[in-house]
C-alpha cells in the first residue's frame, strides 16, 4: 500500500466508523456486530501507527486509549464551575421561587428541571466542530486537564456536523448495569470492590492509563452549554445539542410553578429506581438565559439554579465512642465512632455530631442506638436516637473543658454554640491555617499538600505562615529526606516564590479570617492596594463598603487591632511578599463609588460588572445609603423605587457610558 493510498484508507475507515458510532450512540440501533466493528478499529489502529502522519486527532482509534498519562495539567476555566445551593422540603422550594420572582420583580416563572445525575461533572469543549479540551470541576476556577480520557467516553462524539464553537457542561457516569459487571469483575480477581458509581466515574477519570479509562465503560450526559448558545433559552439549547449528535439528559420539563417543580421532584423520587443510572435530586434551572444574566451569582453558587435534593436515606447504628476534633478557626467538634452501617451505597464508621449544644438537645449517650443520614447525601450525621433502645445506666455525655490538641482551656463566646481553642499555639488550628493558607483560593501553592504541611511542621521548618516563605532555607535537609528528590524541592520552592505575587484578594482570603470570604476579601481587595493599606484599614472605611456587614467589619477590626496580626504582615513583607492590587484602570474618577444594577440591560451585567469595576466602582447587589448610583434597565422593579425614595441618582447604559468616557 503506498502511503497515498494509506491515507485515503484512514480516512474511509474513519468516517465508516464514526457514522457506525453515531447510529449506536445517536439512534440506540447497529447495523453491524461487534466482531465487525473491531477488525474495522483495529484495521485503522493498524494503519494509524504505520502511517501516524495521517491520523486525526479525533480517530475513533482513541476509543481504546492511548499512552498513559504522566501527569494532569491545572487549566483555568473560562468560566466557572459553581456549586448548586440545595432544597430539602417544599418550603424551601417556595421561598426560592419567591427570591426568583422578587429578583426580577415580576409574578411569572418558568424553569427546567433535569434529574440530577450522582455523576462527575465536567466542562467539555469544542473548538470549531472538533472535540478539544475536558476540564474537571477542581476548585471551580482551576481543574484538571483529563481531555484524553474524556476521549474514550464511547457516547461522546469527537466531531460535530456543524463547525461551531461550544463550552458544555456534563456529567460523567457509569450505569447500574456496568458498575455491578466491574464489581463482579474486581471479586473474582480479589481485588477490592468500588462502595458506589460515582466514586467509581470520580477514580476512573484520572487514571493514568487511558486503556484502563477506556474499558470502564463510562457515559455521560450533558445539561448545559456556558458558550456558544444559539438560543436564549435553556430548553432550546439542549434540543439543538440533541441535534448535533451529543448526548443530551433526556429527562427533563419546563415547568412554569412551584406546583409543577414539585410534582417532578416527587416523580422521579419515587421513579428513580426506575433509571439505568443514579440520581440524587432534582436540579432546577430558570429557562430563560436574559433572565438568569439579571439574577447573576453568589461568589459559590448561581442565583437562578438550585438543587432539590431527595429526602436522604436513614439508618440505625450504636455509638461506641466519641472523639473531638479542632478545626482551623478553634472551633472542636465532636464526632460519633459507630458500628460500620451501609448507606446510600458506603460504609458509614463516623458521624458528625456538630456541637455539644445537639448532643443536649438529641439527649445523645454513649452505647445508643442513632438514626444517621447523609446531609445531602454527603456528610454523614445523626439526627435523633432510638430511646427504645437504650441500654440501662448510660450517663449523659459532658462536654470537655480543654482542647483535645493542646489541653488549652476551651471556651464558649457569648451567643454561640460552639466550644473553641483560642490557643494561637495549638498544632490543630496551625496545621488548618497553612491548609488554607496555601489552598487554590488561596495563594494557590502547588506541591505543598497536607502531607508535606505534616512533614515541615514536625520538622520544625513551620510554625506559622511566614515559614512558609523561609522553607528555602532548609533546602540542603529537603534533599536529603526521603521523597524529596531534585526537582520536587524545585518545583516546591518555585510555587512559594511564584505566590508572592498573587492577587491581593486571594492574599486576604488565604490569611483566614473569621466572616472574611472569598466575596469580601474582593470587595477589600477594591480599597486596598498594598499590605500596608491592608493594615491601615479602619471600621470608617469599612462600614463605607458595599455589602460589607457589622459583623465581616468587627472581625476584621479585631484582627488587625492584634499585635500579632501585624507583626505577621510585617514579617511577610520582609520575605519578599507583594500581592498584586486588583486590575483597575489608571483613571479612576469612580473610586470609592457604589453603583447597583437592576432591570434588563442590553449589555450582559458581567459585561457591565468588569468594566464598572475597572473604573474604580464598587458593583454592589442592593440599594442603601452607601448607594451613589443605580443603573437601571428596562423593567426596573423594587430597586428603582428604593433608589428614589432614598434619592439615589438614577442613570441608564447610555449615561453610564458617557460618564465613563465611551
Amino acid at each position: 500500500m503506498t502511503p497515498h493510498e494509506a491515507k485515503q484508507k484512514i480516512e474511509e475507515l474513519t468516517h465508516t466508523i464514526n457514522n457506525y458510532n453515531e447510529e449506536y450512540y445517536t439512534l440506540g440501533q447497529s447495523s453491524i456486530d461487534d466482531n465487525e466493528y473491531d477488525i474495522l478499529i483495529n484495521q485503522l489502529s493498524d494503519l494509524e501507527k504505520k502511517y501516524p502522519d495521517y491520523a486525526s486527532p479525533n480517530s475513533p482509534t482513541v476509543r481504546v486509549g492511548g499512552q498513559p498519562t504522566e501527569f494532569f495539567e491545572n487549566v483555568r476555566h473560562n468560566h466557572a464551575m459553581l456549586s448548586l445551593s440545595n432544597l430539602y422540603n417544599e418550603q424551601d422550594l417556595l421561598d426560592w421561587v419567591k427570591r426568583i420572582q422578587t429578583g426580577l420583580d415580576q409574578e411569572a416563572f418558568k424553569a427546567v428541571c433535569e434529574v440530577k445525575i450522582d455523576g462527575f461533572a465536567i466542562s467539555i469543549v469544542y473548538t470549531d466542530g472538533e472535540y478539544s479540551q475536558a476540564i474537571t470541576r477542581g476548585n471551580g476556577e482551576v481543574g484538571d486537564d483529563v481531555t484524553q480520557n474524556v476521549k474514550t467516553i464511547r457516547n461522546l462524539p469527537l466531531i460535530l456536523p456543524k463547525k461551531v464553537t461550544l463550552e458544555l457542561r456534563g456529567e460523567i457516569f457509569l450505569t447500574k448495569e456496568r458498575f455491578e459487571q466491574i464489581n463482579q469483575q474486581k471479586s473474582k480477581s480479589g481485588t477490592q470492590t468500588f462502595k458506589n458509581p460515582r466514586n467509581a466515574a470520580a477514580g476512573t477519570i484520572r487514571m493514568k492509563n487511558q486503556k484502563e479509562v477506556a474499558q470502564r465503560g463510562l457515559d455521560i450526559l450533558i445539561y448545559d452549554v456556558v458558550s456558544g448558545q444559539p438560543s436564549e433559552s435553556h430548553s432550546k439549547n439542549l434540543d439543538y445539542l440533541a441535534q448535533l449528535g451529543l448526548p443530551v439528559n433526556s429527562r427533563r420539563k419546563v415547568c412554569h410553578s412551584s406546583e409543577e417543580v414539585f410534582g417532578f421532584c416527587n416523580q422521579w423520587q419515587n421513579n428513580k429506581d426506575k433509571l439505568p443510572f443514579e440520581i440524587d435530586g432534582v436540579v432546577i434551572k430558570l429557562e430563560s438565559l436574559r433572565e438568569r444574566e439579571l439574577l447573576g451569582f453568589t461568589a459559590k453558587s448561581p442565583r437562578w439554579a438550585t438543587a432539590w435534593k431527595f429526602k436522604a436515606e436513614k439508618a440505625t447504628s450504636k455509638i461506641v465512642g466519641i472523639e473531638n476534633s479542632i478545626g482551623r478557626t478553634g472551633i472542636l467538634t465532636p464526632v460519633a465512632n459507630l458500628e460500620p452501617v451501609q448507606l446510600l451505597g458506603t460504609e458509614v464508621k463516623r458521624a458528625t455530631l456538630h456541637n455539644y449544644d445537639q448532643i443536649s438537645k438529641l439527649d445523645i449517650r454513649l452505647g445508643d442506638t442513632v438514626f444517621v443520614e447523609k446531609g445531602g447525601d454527603i456528610i454523614p450525621k445523626i439526627v435523633g436516637v432510638d430511646y427504645t433502645k437504650r441500654p440501662d445506666q448510660v450517663q449523659p455525655i459532658s462536654a470537655p473543658t480543654n482542647c483535645p490538641e493542646c489541653e488549652s482551656t476551651l471556651l464558649k463566646p457569648e451567643d454561640e454554640v460552639d466550644l473553641r481553642c483560642e490557643s494561637e499555639s495549638c498544632p490543630a488550628i496551625l496545621q488548618g491555617t497553612l491548609e488554607h493558607f496555601v489552598s487554590k483560593k488561596g495563594m494557590d501553592i502547588q506541591y505543598l499538600g497536607n502531607a508535606n504541611i505534616e512533614t515541615f511542621i514536625k520538622k520544625g521548618f513551620i510554625k506559622g505562615i511566614v515559614d512558609i516563605f523561609t522553607i528555602a532555607n532548609h533546602k540542603e535537609t529537603l534533599l536529603e529526606m526521603e521523597g524529596f528528590g531534585v526537582k520536587s524541592v524545585d518545583n516546591l520552592l518555585s510555587a512559594i516564590e511564584e505566590s508572592k505575587k498573587k492577587p491581593i484578594n486571594q492574599f486576604i482570603f488565604a490569611l483566614g479570617i473569621r466572616h472574611i470570604g472569598e466575596k469580601a476579601a474582593k470587595v477589600i481587595a477594591t480599597r486596598v492596594k498594598s499590605l500596608e493599606d491592608f493594615a491601615s484599614l479602619d471600621r470608617s472605611t469599612l462600614e463605607a463598603l458595599p455589602d460589607f456587614g457589622p459583623i465581616m467589619i468587627d472581625s476584621l477590626v479585631s484582627w488587625l487591632s492584634k499585635e500579632s496580626s501585624i507583626e505577621t504582615l510585617k514579617k511577610l513583607q520582609k520575605t519578599g511578599l507583594n500581592p498584586m492590587p486588583v486590575e483597575l484602570d489608571e483613571n479612576q474618577p469612580f473610586a470609592g463609588k457604589t453603583i447597583v444594577l437592576t432591570g434588563t440591560l442590553t449589555v450582559p451585567r458581567n459585561q457591565w460588572k468588569l468594566k464598572l469595576e475597572r473604573a474604580g466602582f464598587n458593583v454592589a447587589s442592593s440599594v442603601s445609603k452607601k448607594t451613589d448610583y443605580l443603573l437601571a434597565g428596562e423593567k426596573a422593579g423594587s430597586k428603582l423605587k428604593k433608589a428614589k425614595e432614598l434619592g439615589v441618582e438614577v442613570v441608564t447604559e447610555d449615561q453610564i457610558s458617557k460618564l465613563l468616557g465611551e
